[in-house]
């Protein structure tokens, strides 16, 4: 079969130049139509159909035949002798051509290497269909370089998997069963870590919410001291409440009469610090007591 598909592309080659020919004699445009057509529709027939298997690559050769056919029913007079050697010679090689591809299946060896490497199927699996697939190709007198170059790929794969259930049959589901504990080890430690990660976040809350909780305690039921009798309480500790809402608490030390303000004095752990709020600024005043 490959004999004949070899026997018969230059005659359809032939041919085809002769078709050209005639179709220039007849005018430029069908000359450049049979010419360059083939290429065009191709070329578009390859964008809309997606080559992913034996009957989308015989449709988009098929378009290819459509310029010289287009030309052959205009002008079949002249065009009937290299047409109908053109079309019969090239419609037998490519019939021919798209059963040897069919005889090797969708699979390759390339496909084979590339799925085995990714782990999309067992060393064992690949290694079956490699072997038969070589068969079909070594029957196959007409191997390019490339195709030579992925049996010898495929024969050393085939052999190490030989070699490896040879020294152990449990080889490849050993190595599965392994894989699934690491696997297993590594989501529960990831587990643990997170629950580990979850308690901290929450006794961190749990302290804020605490420091918050005594930051807005307030002492309850305070009396009030009137800002007119506030010199009676020199020497105490107060809470003042500004019309801005801020709450200082410290010890009541001196009024000022000039500036007409009350001068505080407060804890801090760098030490005591005094400062003054004038008498317009306050809102309330609290006279604090430790209950």
């Amino acid at each position: 079969m490959e004999i004949i598909s070899l026997l018969l592309a230059p005659v359809a080659l032939i041919s085809f130049i002769w078709l050209i020919i005639t179709a220039f004699k007849k005018s430029l445009p069908w000359g450049f139509w049979v010419l360059l057509g083939p290429l065009l529709l191709s070329s578009i027939s390859f964008v809309f159909i997606q080559p992913n298997g034996i009957i989308s690559i015989l449709v988009i050769a098929l378009t290819g035949f459509i310029p010289s056919i287009s030309f052959a029913y205009t002008c079949w007079e002249e065009a009937q002798k290299p047409f109908l050697t053109y079309i019969i010679s090239a419609t037998l090689s490519l019939l021919l051509s798209v059963s040897s591809l069919a005889s090797l299946g969708d699979e390759t060896l390339e496909d084979l290497i590339s799925q085995t490497q990714r782990g999309m199927i067992s060393e064992l699996d690949a290694a079956k269909r490699m072997q038969k697939l070589i068969q079909q190709m070594e029957n196959n007198t007409s191997l390019s370089e490339q195709e030579k170059l992925s049996i010898r790929t495929a024969q050393n794969i085939i052999k190490q998997v030989e070699k490896n259930l040879s020294n152990d049959p449990d080889y490849y589901n050993r190595d599965s069963e392994e894989w699934s504990q690491q696997n297993l080890a590594a989501r529960e430690a990831q587990r643990k870590k997170e629950e580990a990660i979850k308690k901290l976040q929450e006794k961190l809350n749990q302290r804020k919410t605490n420091e918050k909780t005594q930051t807005a305690k307030k002492p309850l039921n305070l009396p009030t001291i009137k800002k007119s009798e506030v010199r009676k309480y020199l020497g105490s500790t107060v809470i003042i409440i500004t019309l801005q809402g801020l709450q200082h608490k410290g010890i009541l030390k001196d009024f000022d009469e000039a500036g007409y303000s009350v001068i505080l004095e407060k804890e801090r752990k760098t030490g005591k610090l005094q400062f003054k709020i004038h008498m317009s600024d306050i809102k309330k005043i609290l006279l604090y007591i430790d209950e």
